[in-house]
């Protein structure tokens, strides 16, 4: 069992190393993520501002390893780009730019909290 979860781990972490290596918009997020927690950091925020930046990190780079996973599948199934593949693609984008919309905004208010 416990080689089992090596085995899952083991696969989850080239999962993430590949999309870091191939994927321009994950390294894009990942430069904002390291670039919240460092304001994070450095204004102190309160622990629970922490978790919920945190936690929009997690959510937010969550959404875009599965974008960029539905683009590459929708690209395997049906390499010309037809209506449907576009709106399917479009709104798994438009699912990382919602939750980055009110990431920022939340993020905003707490800069704006701790200079204000």
């Amino acid at each position: 069992m416990i080689e089992q979860l090596k085995k899952k781990f083991s696969y989850a972490y080239q999962g993430v190393v590949h999309g870091i290596k191939v994927d321009t918009s994950i390294r894009m997020q990942c430069g904002f993520a390291l670039l919240a927690i460092i304001v994070s950091l450095v204004l102190h925020f309160t622990a629970e501002e922490f978790a919920i930046v945190l936690g929009f990190c997690a959510l937010i780079l969550g959404l875009e390893f599965t974008n960029s996973s539905i683009e590459r599948i929708m690209n395997l199934e049906e390499p010309e780009i037809s209506r449907s593949v576009k709106h399917i693609k479009d709104m798994s984008a438009a699912a990382v730019l919602v939750a980055s919309f009110f990431a920022l905004v939340v993020g905003i208010m707490f800069v704006c909290r701790h200079l204000f």
